[in-house]
């Protein structure tokens, strides 16, 4: 059934799947967080087609938020673990929050990307998961955005996307500042991306969330990936920082 005027889904959940059908059987392609906004297209019984705030399209279940008549806004964004150092699975890395909560930061008040290997060592050893993007689970560019996002950058979701964004601001791998974004694959493919935390050091997303290096002489030297190294982009000469 069509909608004949604009409603949107407000995530209520700490995160919930995106599918490419309306069915839990179909592929998640990526999440919703708590209190994020996707605009609403098509029904089919308690299952909303929708568009995300990054241009993703899917089908997502009602039964994880609420449909509103406009599109909420959020004074803060959960950045950082609550005082026993972990993040609440109701109020996950990357939520969006109208009061402040444990390990809130505003949103008005962008962290920037001097933040950015403080909140990436927080999220050390949290599980690889298919289409996550918070710190219930990420897959690789799921964790580049996410991190992105809380330093105060908006960027696509998918790991091609992301190298296409930063296409016109290559640096090197001796070059790389923390925040970079270092691209994976093969034949010129995008497979994998990982976040620089200075230098050969990175911290991606990849069985868990880990630091590797692509430093040959070092003991976390990942040689898989140095194998189908693609680039290195520069996110201060992509956003004029």
């Amino acid at each position: 059934m069509s909608l004949n005027k604009k409603l949107w889904f407000i995530c209520k959940t700490g995160a919930a799947s995106l599918h490419g059908e309306p069915d839990f059987n179909s592929p998640c392609l990526t999440e919703l967080v708590y209190g994020e906004s996707a605009k609403i297209n098509e029904k089919k019984s308690n299952w909303l087609n929708v568009d995300c705030e990054d241009g993703y399209n899917g089908w997502i279940h009602s039964f994880y938020g609420l449909e509103s008549r406009s599109k909420k806004t959020s004074d803060y964004v959960i950045a950082f673990p609550c005082s026993d150092g972990l993040f609440k699975p109701s109020l996950p890395f990357g939520s969006r929050t109208k009061g402040s909560f444990s390990g809130s930061s505003p949103t008005k008040k962008k962290l920037g990307i001097e933040k950015v290997v403080q909140i990436l060592n927080n999220l050390l050893g949290i599980p690889y998961k298919w289409g996550g993007k918070t710190s219930l689970g990420f897959d690789c560019s799921g964790l580049v955005q996410s991190v992105l996002y809380v330093c105060g950058f908006m960027v696509p979701r998918d790991a091609h996307q992301q190298k296409v964004f930063f296409r016109n601001s290559e640096t090197t791998i001796d070059d790389s500042e923390p925040g970079d974004l270092h691209f994976f694959g093969k034949n010129g493919s995008v497979s994998h991306v990982g976040l620089s935390i200075g230098g050969s050091d990175f911290i991606h997303s990849q069985g868990v969330v880990k630091i590797d290096s692509l430093n040959e002489t070092s003991k976390i030297f990942n040689k898989n990936l140095f194998d189908i190294y693609l680039s290195t982009c520069s996110i201060k000469r992509r956003f004029h920082i």
